[in-house]
């Protein structure tokens, strides 16, 4: 019996991309591949490109890229699971399902229809006599009947066992809607009891439009304000973005995805014709959440409370956008508002307005730094590159780190040379669990510039020249790569030379980031350097080997000043004859090239 992995390949073999995406874009041949207008993003001139013979896709305007898997995924909002079986339908291929296979799909099924059965009932109730004084808080709160109905709103009346009792009428016992999140169990065997209770009931949808949990708020200022159903087989909190499903085609249109953070905000912003607002269900951002948004969006805005605890989330949220490589601008809103409130208050138009003026990361981080200190003194401009230093050691693209050191050398007038080895001293010390990223990427812009450049060379010529990777086996390590979607390529890549298994499929299926899967994809369908593949891709492979050597001097260097401003005479003997090492191997590197 054919594997899991091989069934998937007999899939990619017998599927013909080109068909699959042709019921999607209009297709046209350009010389190998053939070109359209992307389906993830507004254009007018077409970007998208497929590669029948590879088996790929790319947008060269808003960089999606995959297999003929990752379009169903993108396109069907799909899960790999889902979309290999609708490609091994279409193939003809019978997938075999294991009895554990079987019973989770059975499990999920059975939750699925209980909670819509649970959703029904609640709107119902919201609109019966029970619903009285929930109607009249969405009233007061101006969500008008059309959005409540659009987002199937509903209330969970009073009491301890409504919601068990309707749906163990509809034939479902209580232990089935504890597995839900709708009921708990009392202690000592008691029986259970509805999670929700009195509150206004906001559906949360997957991407299918199925109700999968729910939000319930208060209807006067009791604690907890804001409550979820708890976390089950369908629904996790952190991988759910609330109005994804009706927000996500005005986010592939525009391109752009403003991200609130409550249930009320992004309903105001659907009511006010803001329908590309997604809300991150009250909670920090997480890296699953974003990489979820960036499926449909190549750019976000972040609209958060202006109060303290919003600052604090947003400044939370950023480093996220940063780990997605998703383009993200902050919106600051005046005084103590809330998108909500500014919406009814001011109008859509100030929105926009306000969205409009959102500043991008590094002016927003800037400008909260420079509230905190005084950049006019050499310890407030210490305080602004400690505090701005986190977010540049986080940055993963050496391009926009150059970037940011030179405009904040700029802002507090001094040279970026000691900010840089401010840089270096504090990214040896950041929080436990954020990871020392290498000192190259607090290099000046040039020198990052020039090594992301060779990096991607290197990776493309290994991607597509088998001659290349040939000569440099066993050279290649993730380590030389800077870049996180490099480094994850760099992994891959190896990763199939150990195992002897190739194939832009297989490479494919080992990568996990999109970062990464865009990055492979655009060096499947672009043209590689012409000339000698084998001898530049060793070049390359030269020239990293010196950027890392360089590191190390610096490295190296900052140490030696360190131990003689310590008097540290031991370390200080030690250090330098490491130094020394390291001049005469960067010296051999150099006259080799």
């Amino acid at each position: 019996m054919a594997g899991a992995r091989e069934i998937t390949d007999e899939i990619r073999r017998r599927v013909n991309i080109l068909d699959v995406v042709s019921a999607h874009v209009t297709l046209r041949r350009a010389g190998r591949n053939h070109k359209g207008l992307c389906p993830f993003h507004s254009e007018k001139t077409p970007s998208f490109t497929v590669d029948p013979d590879r088996g790929f896709f790319y947008c060269f305007g808003c960089h999606a890229g995959g297999d003929v898997f990752d379009f169903i995924m993108r396109t069907g909002a799909l899960t790999f699971a889902e979309a290999r079986q609708e490609l091994a339908e279409r193939a003809g291929i019978r997938l075999e399902r294991s009895p554990r296979d079987e019973q989770a799909s059975g499990e999920r099924e059975r939750l699925l229809r209980v909670v819509a059965e649970a959703a029904a009932f609640f709107q119902a109730q919201l609109r019966g006599p029970a619903g009285e004084g929930a109607r009249r808080y969405l009233a007061a709160r101006r969500v008008d009947p059309p959005i409540q109905d659009a987002f199937r709103l509903g209330f969970a009346p009073p009491g301890w066992d409504n919601l068990i009792g309707a749906l163990h009428a509809r034939g479902f016992d209580a232990a089935a809607l504890e597995q839900a999140g709708l009921a708990v169990a009392r202690p000592a065997g008691g029986g259970h009891y509805d999670a929700l209770r009195d509150r206004v009931i906001f559906p949360i949808h997957d991407l299918q439009g199925r109700p999968v949990a729910f939000g319930g708020r208060v209807l006067d200022d009791g604690a907890p304000k804001y409550l979820n159903t708890r976390e089950t087989l369908l629904f996790t909190k952190g991988k759910t973005l609330y109005a994804l499903g009706e927000a996500r085609e005005t986010i592939r249109e525009t391109g752009e995805a403003v991200v609130v953070e409550g249930y009320m905000d992004a309903l105001a912003c659907h009511q006010h014709g803001i329908r590309n607002a997604v809300a991150s269900l009250g909670t920090s951002l997480t890296l699953d959440q974003v990489l979820l948004l960036k499926r449909f969006a190549s750019r976000a805005v972040l609209v958060y409370d202006a109060d303290a605890a919003g600052v604090g989330a947003a400044e939370r949220g950023l480093d996220v956008f940063d780990q997605a490589e998703l383009p993200v601008r902050v919106a600051v809103l005046p005084g103590e508002s809330d998108p909500d409130a500014l919406l009814r208050r001011d109008g859509p138009e100030a929105f926009r307005r306000i969205c409009g003026a959102a500043l991008p990361i590094f002016d927003y981080k800037l400008a909260l730094a420079s509230r905190r200190f005084d950049g006019k003194t050499v310890e407030g401009k210490v305080g602004i590159v400690n505090e701005i230093g986190q977010l540049i050691n986080m940055v993963s693209n050496p391009v926009r780190q150059g970037e940011y050191v030179r405009l904040l050398a700029v802002h507090l007038g001094v040279r970026e040379e000691a900010i840089r080895a401010q840089l270096r001293r504090i990214g040896a010390v950041r929080p436990e669990g954020g990871g020392a990223r290498p000192p190259a990427e607090a290099q000046p812009a040039s020198d990052a510039t020039g090594r992301a450049v060779t990096e991607q060379e290197l990776l493309h010529l290994l991607v597509v020249e088998p001659e290349a990777r040939e000569s440099l086996r066993g050279m290649v390590a993730p380590e030389m790569f800077v870049g996180p979607a490099h480094r994850e390529l760099a992994a891959a890549l190896v990763a199939g030379e150990a195992a002897g298994a190739g194939g832009p499929g297989r490479l494919r299926e080992r990568l996990r980031s999109e970062a990464a899967i865009s990055l492979l994809s655009r060096f499947l369908i672009a043209e590689p350097p012409a000339g000698d593949r084998r001898r530049a891709a060793e070049d390359c492979a030269r020239r990293l080997r010196q950027f890392r050597l360089q590191e190390q001097v610096d490295a190296l260097r900052d140490a030696v000043e360190q131990a003689e401003r310590a008097g540290d005479g031991a370390r200080l003997g030690t250090l330098a004859a490491e130094l020394q090492e390291a001049y005469r191997e960067l010296k051999g590197s150099a006259q080799a090239t």
